[in-house]
């Protein structure tokens, strides 16, 4: 089984295609992009070299965020399309869990307008989901368990030990293929907003 999955919910698009047979997992394709808020290329690039380089795939994979809100609607809706065009089961994932193998972190995230977002994971899964905390609340959270690493997409102020890590289309193929019921979808994927997305509101210039 060849498994075609994608990530655009941190500054770096993830496209891999991955093969299953027997339990052993051979990476055929992997992509790792930086990417824009504002710019979906590098994803869809991605996409189309994948598939070239692997044909047909037999299922597909998207991961939910939280994260960019343009980069979760532009890889949720790559994702559903491919679904549907080739019939195709479609797996969607939350995309801390595709951040390391299976072991247990603290994942966090800028959620900005003042939050940050904080989840942790033991084995694979959630132990606590995604949620929204202040600063300082994710700071007292994360010492609540001092000795698990903090994994974070990007660089945040004041958060100590911080490693620099984004959710691998690898790792979510891999869960992909362990078909939880939980991570399949007949429809198109709800990403995970944690709060109404950030929009700059026009100015309002005298007449």
């Amino acid at each position: 089984m060849k498994i075609l999955s994608l990530d655009s919910s941190s500054p770096v698009a993830s496209v891999a295609c991955v093969s299953v047979l027997n339990g052993k997992h051979e990476v055929l394709f992997e992509r790792n992009t930086p990417h824009s808020r504002a710019d979906s290329a590098a994803l869809f690039e991605g996409l189309r070299d994948a598939v070239e380089a692997c044909g047909h795939p037999d299922a597909l994979c998207v991961g939910l965020g939280p994260g960019s809100y343009n980069g979760l609607r532009a890889g949720i809706a790559a994702a559903r399309a491919f679904a549907t065009a080739l019939h195709l089961p479609l797996h969607a994932i939350p995309s801390p869990l595709a951040l390391l193998p299976e072991q247990n972190f603290w994942a966090i995230g800028d959620a900005r307008g003042g939050h940050y977002w904080v989840a942790r994971i033991e084995g694979g899964a959630f132990a606590e989901e995604p949620h929204l905390l202040s600063p300082a609340e994710s700071l007292a959270r994360l010492a609540s368990y001092p000795g698990l690493p903090v994994i974070g997409s990007a660089a945040m102020g004041g958060v100590p030990d911080l490693r620099i890590a984004t959710p691998s289309a690898v790792r979510l193929a891999i869960l992909a293929e362990k078909n939880d019921p939980s991570f399949r979808v007949t429809g198109t994927p709800e990403p995970i907003y944690l709060k109404p997305p950030h929009i700059t509101a026009p100015r309002v210039t005298a007449s």
